[in-house]
């Protein structure tokens, strides 16, 4: 069991080209090291992409709460990761995340994922067995639990895109992180550089694959910003973000 904890912590550097002007760490990277640190974690397991794989399967991002509750890290500066699986069952999985500083808690997250056959592109049940892997199901790193994004917003087109080759990750789709950055790319800076982020609720609805052409849709309500990213008029994600500020 040494060598398969069941809490992960890793160690990592914030670099110049994961700041942002305001020299802090960037919503996107924050995203992108639970997203490392996961891999990490499950690779001790014997659930690596690779592992996987053998099966013709990967876990896949559905849905993800991250909030912030701290300054963000600066560069050069040290910031520990952990990570935990609150429940595994079948096809899905509830993992939490904490980011620290100085022994302080500055973001958490919650997230929801599912395994994804690569082949049919469906999802299935894990094929590797888990029965050892110790799970935290009191344990909860958001104060409000991943969940659904209301999809009714009256939103409006702000940007067309037709997804390039960079947009892509190692499963052939659209990565996760890729979605957040084109949403943050029209968030007013203000907000971006001023810390004004609170929490971001994201949820995964179907893969956009190379070439699709897609529409970034927005809508503000109060202190909560609506993106919708939709395919042939069908909404394949969602992000909610939840500011300091009223934006009416």
């Amino acid at each position: 069991m040494m060598n398969k904890p069941s809490t992960y912590l890793k160690e990592w550097e914030v670099y110049i080209s994961q700041c942002g002007p305001n020299s802090q760490l960037k919503l996107t990277e924050i995203s992108n090291i639970f997203q490392q640190t996961a891999a990490l974690h499950s690779a001790l397991w014997g659930m690596s992409y690779f592992d996987m794989q053998k099966f013709n399967q990967a876990w896949v991002l559905s849905t993800m709460r991250i909030e912030i509750i701290g300054d963000l890290p600066k560069w050069h500066q040290q910031i520990d990761t952990e990570t935990w699986i609150e429940s595994l069952k079948g096809m899905r999985s509830i993992r939490d995340f904490e980011i620290s500083h100085q022994k302080k808690v500055v973001a958490k997250a919650s997230s929801l994922w599912v395994v994804l056959n690569t082949l049919r592109r469906r999802p299935e049940p894990l094929a590797i067995p888990y029965h050892d892997l110790i799970q935290f199901p009191d344990r909860k790193a958001t104060t409000i639990p991943t969940g659904k994004i209301d999809l009714s917003k009256p939103a409006k087109t702000i940007l067309t895109h037709q997804v390039k080759y960079s947009d892509l990750d190692i499963v052939g789709h659209v990565n996760n992180v890729k979605y957040m950055e084109w949403c943050l790319d029209n968030v007013d800076w203000e907000l971006l550089n001023q810390n004004q982020i609170k929490a971001i609720d994201l949820n995964f609805l179907k893969e956009i694959n190379y070439n699709d052409e897609i529409e970034i849709k927005r809508y503000n309500e109060n202190t909560y910003i609506y993106f919708y990213i939709t395919r042939n008029e069908e909404i394949s994600f969602a992000m909610c973000i939840e500011t300091n500020n009223n934006h009416l």
